[in-house]
């Protein structure tokens, strides 16, 4: 038996109740790591950012109450079961048009974000991203046309507008699969080539420290684009399962933002990391290698070991454990084949 439409409302409130309260959380856990951040480091606010994150945690709950309006004015307002079915997809419905627009907005708020940090990545370059921006913009004026056919075309229904509706998927899913596959593809060139100029031991520990940069940027577009393409499939098939997943889109978005900063940020590279890094790391990085065969005063060079002393940190790499003296300054020595003198 298919899924009727008062059905698939429940569930995806049901989902949407759960999604949201973890967005909530994540939101408040990324604020208060802003600040710490802001506290410790002395670090800006990145404004784009808050402003992305601000917009999502508003549209996400003003989708719940939507919602939550909606499933009320169905379930007390309209009765027998027919009467609610006939309410609930009734695409003139003020409700109907409201939580759509809103889910709609949400999407391109999410996407252009992701636009927004692979163009900082890039060097802040708008030909690198103007593809992505492009479909995300057709994408977005494709599902606003669409909530505009059903107020203002007779005879509508949901399904009524699908090429319309598969359009706006599939552009905002090949949109973000591209962004996200430059963003990832862009950190893992500028830190692979800042790994080869600092020396084969930069380059051993170069994964350990990269790749979970890379999982987290391509499991969140993963993740996006999981949601897309079950769109795309729902409306093929023809099932009411498509309000579900409307009903839990919004909140995603805001998840998969949030768990990208706070993990991301943990790493300690922002997206200016790699522009900057770009603009002046290679004359920063021939000058360490120049130096790489200097030895630090009272330093002995035991046998089998290579160091590498760079300014103004004064990173040593060795290619086994070991502690020293420099003066009356202490050297540690971590796992990762590097120590610093402080």
């Amino acid at each position: 038996m298919p899924m009727l439409i008062d059905v698939a409302e429940l569930s995806g409130l049901a989902a949407e109740g759960a999604l949201y309260g973890l967005f909530l959380c994540l939101f408040c856990l990324c604020g208060y790591d802003l600040v710490r951040r802001r506290t410790r480091y002395g670090s800006q606010l990145n404004w784009p950012m808050v402003t992305a994150g601000v917009l999502l945690i508003v549209l996400a709950t003003a989708r719940f109450i939507v919602d939550v309006a909606n499933v009320f004015v169905a379930f007390i307002r309209h009765d027998p079961r027919s009467a609610r079915l006939a309410y609930l997809e009734d695409v003139t419905q003020p409700l109907f048009a409201a939580k759509h627009i809103i889910f709609i907005t949400s999407l391109f708020v999410g996407d252009s974000f992701v636009n927004y940090r692979c163009w900082v990545v890039w060097g802040k370059n708008i030909w690198v991203v103007l593809l992505p921006i492009g479909l995300s913009c057709v994408s977005t004026v494709a599902g606003y046309y669409t909530m505009w056919a059903y107020g203002n075309l007779p005879d509508q229904t949901i399904l009524s507008e699908a090429k319309w509706l598969k359009a706006f998927f599939a552009l905002s899913l090949v949109a973000n699969a591209l962004a996200t596959s430059m963003l990832a593809f862009r950190i893992w060139y500028v830190d692979r080539q800042r790994a080869r100029q600092r020396g084969p031991i930069a380059v051993d520990a170069y994964w350990a420290s990269l790749t979970p940069i890379i999982r987290i940027i391509l499991e969140s577009g993963a993740i996006n684009a999981a949601t897309l393409f079950a769109f795309v499939m729902t409306l093929s098939f023809g099932s009411q399962g498509l309000e579900v997943i409307s009903e839990m889109a919004t909140p995603l978005v805001g998840i998969i933002f949030s768990i990208v900063i706070l993990r991301v940020g943990h790493r300690r590279h922002d997206d200016n990391y790699y522009y900057n890094s770009q603009q002046g790391a290679r004359a920063s990085m021939w000058a360490t290698a120049r130096t790489s065969d200097k030895r630090l005063p009272g330093l002995p060079r035991a046998a089998g070991t290579t160091a590498a002393v760079a300014d103004p940190n004064f990173e040593i790499y060795v290619n086994k454990s070991t502690t020293s003296k420099i003066g009356e300054a202490d050297v540690h020595v971590h796992e990762l084949h590097s120590f610093s003198v402080v």
